[in-house]
């Protein structure tokens, strides 16, 4: 399959023995039942082979709008993160655990690893110096603070990643980062924060999503740790696409992979090298 074919929104690219792995909200139902979680493969990010399902649907029985999964490698094992809808627990991330990359992945706990009566989505995990984060949005159609501010809110886990070893704290306000514009869905109104991916690039690297004045964009803001004080540094893509991460590909070259345009059903995955701005 050329990746101009693969429809896919919340793209996540893991690398690992010289093989690209893709994921992400992938399949043609991705705002009602979600992702078909499937994992597709590739040796030169221009022509993908499926190679799994990554989670049986037995895991999966009750909960819809599945989105954002995430790949991780933590400890000798594979972690798969992914955002879930239920009506009795309303919206939030849980953590997967599988011995093998193809899984089959099962529910580490089976219950949400973000806050309880939060609604969350686009769980992140983030490894400092051997303590594990995990970086989540609280949605803008339900923030906290009621005052329609869709944020970022970064805590510490548990050694084992099945629970928040610290309270949430908030590193990236939509409402006051200074470019976001509102948004407007079945009468609710609100700013975007969500899609965060964390590097450590000397400071620590958010990357993260919002809605500005050209569309979707992917913004850069940096702290001096994980639990610091963000500011942001500039953008990285301005113009109708974001939710991206960044990996490096086989030849050493860090790249950044998001979806665009931002319109249904025509999401692709793009991919540029991280120091540029606009994409191919």
């Amino acid at each position: 399959m050329k990746r101009e074919e693969l429809r896919v929104r919340d793209p996540f690219v893991y690398v690992e023995d010289g093989v690209y792995y893709l994921l992400g909200t992938t399949g043609q139902a991705c705002w009602d039942l979600g992702s078909d979680l499937t994992l597709y493969r590739s040796r030169d990010l221009k022509t993908f082979e499926r190679v799994c399902t990554l989670v049986e649907e037995k895991h999966l029985a009750g909960y819809i709008q599945r989105w954002a999964p995430e790949l991780h490698r933590y400890r000798g094992k594979y972690y798969l993160i992914l955002s879930l809808f239920c009506k009795e627990k309303g919206r939030g991330s849980m953590i997967f655990v599988s011995e093998s990359l193809c899984g089959p992945f099962v529910p580490l706990t089976g219950d949400y690893v973000t806050p309880a009566g939060w609604t969350c989505l686009d769980a992140t995990l983030f490894v400092y110096r051997d303590t594990p984060y995990l970086c989540f949005s609280n949605e803008w159609v339900s923030p906290v603070t009621a005052d329609g501010d869709g944020a970022l809110y970064i805590a510490p886990l548990t050694e084992d990643l099945r629970s928040l070893a610290g309270e949430p704290k908030k590193i990236v306000s939509g409402k006051h980062c200074g470019f976001s514009v509102e948004i407007e869905d079945a009468g609710r109104r609100g700013y975007v924060a969500e899609g965060p991916f964390l590097a450590d690039e000397g400071k620590i690297a958010l990357y993260w999503s919002t809605f500005a004045k050209d569309g979707y964009c992917m913004a850069k803001s940096t702290a001096e740790e994980p639990m610091g004080d963000y500011r942001f540094e500039r953008m990285i893509f301005e113009k109708d696409g974001g939710h991206g991460m960044i990996f490096t590909d086989l030849e050493g070259t860090r790249r950044v992979a998001l979806h665009r345009p931002n319109l249904s059903p025509e999401e692709r995955l793009a991919v540029f090298p991280l120091q540029t701005k606009t994409c191919p």
